[in-house]
């Protein structure tokens, strides 16, 4: 009896220990450097505001992190090879509405569920797009846009960096809503976009305000609306898509932070506490401002149900608006 007691305390202690060992290397995270990768080329925008709260985040957590730039496929190359990594917190993915978005429902060629692979840690940063028009336009409002584009389909022009891009979403999201056409044009970068459409051989496009802010300033582009529920500081006089009549028509570029499915909860969170003292650091908020972006500050559980919600948002978006995956 005795015998079968010891073995009975010594069986509740080992399962008591396999319990106890991942809680206690989660409470110790992390112990050395992080990976952090970033899914697209050194220089980007996204490259350089992921640089800049690395930076941060590293002194919050104690251990340096270390940028992996894997480019490829839309960035999905990337998030590719974060899926199949360890889910113990030491490799992590600056994530997109792209790669976690949109990309599966436009590439064949994507091997990971945006959703399924992924525990979403932390939103980052945002971008805001607006509504711009050659100036040798009549068109005055997004009113007048619709109403030309519902009278003339697929007379007017809309040009963007490609298709899937932000441009090329928005676009697709104001027809679908509205029931206007416009042909889409798409460019391989929203750069060479917007030349064209300063020099008049485009006639509209959805373009990040950082872009094309100083062409609106300049009077060589006629803004009609952003596309960010709030009016963007730079461009005060620039009305939301809802105080031009059409609500729901909304969007930004985003980009969070995301690990491995799996990775323990213990991990998620102490990340999420770091990275929202990250981005209440003047360092973080005034690097981001300075180039027209706001921080998405959404801690673990509100950003991976939005992350859920945009996945399902663009899938239907792409779906209704007839775009194939190729």
């Amino acid at each position: 009896m005795n015998l079968n007691r010891r073995h009975f305390s010594l069986a509740l202690g080992a399962l008591g220990a396999l319990g106890v060992a991942p809680l206690a290397r989660a409470q110790a995270y992390p112990q050395g450097p992080i990976t952090l990768i970033v899914p697209f080329s050194a220089g980007s925008v996204v490259d350089q505001q992921a640089r800049t709260i690395a930076r941060v985040l590293a002194s919050r957590l104690g251990q340096p992190i270390v940028i992996d730039n894997r480019v490829g496929v839309s960035g999905s190359l990337g998030a590719e090879v974060a899926s199949r990594a360890a889910p113990d917190g030491y490799t992590l993915l600056i994530g997109t509405q792209g790669t976690q978005g949109t990309n599966s429902a436009i590439y064949k060629t994507i091997r990971y569920d945006p959703v399924k692979d992924f525990v979403a840690i932390h939103g980052l940063s945002g971008n805001a797009s607006v509504l711009v028009v050659n100036p040798a336009l009549k068109i005055q409002t997004v009113a007048d846009l619709v109403a030309y584009g519902k009278a003339n389909p697929g007379k007017l022009n809309f040009g963007s960096g490609g298709k899937g891009t932000s441009g090329h979403l928005c676009l697709e999201l104001l027809q679908t809503r509205t029931g206007a056409r416009f042909t889409h044009i798409p460019y391989k970068s929203s750069s060479t976009a917007l030349v064209d459409l300063v020099a008049g051989n485009l006639d509209a496009m959805f373009d990040f305000v950082q872009t094309s802010g100083p062409q609106i300033r300049s009077g060589k582009l006629r803004p009609l609306a952003v596309t960010r529920t709030q009016r963007m500081p730079s461009l005060p006089e620039v009305p939301t898509m809802a105080e031009a009549g059409f609500p729901g028509i909304e969007s930004q570029s985003w980009g969070g932070l995301f690990a491995p499915a799996r990775t323990p909860q213990a991990i998620v969170q102490r990340l999420s506490d770091a990275v929202d003292e990250t981005l209440k650091t003047p360092e973080v908020r005034g690097a981001l401002e300075s180039v027209e972006s706001f921080t998405v500050d959404m801690p673990h559980a509100q950003f991976q149900a939005y992350v859920a919600t945009e996945a399902a948002k663009w899938t239907t978006v792409l779906r209704e608006a007839g775009v194939t995956p190729e």
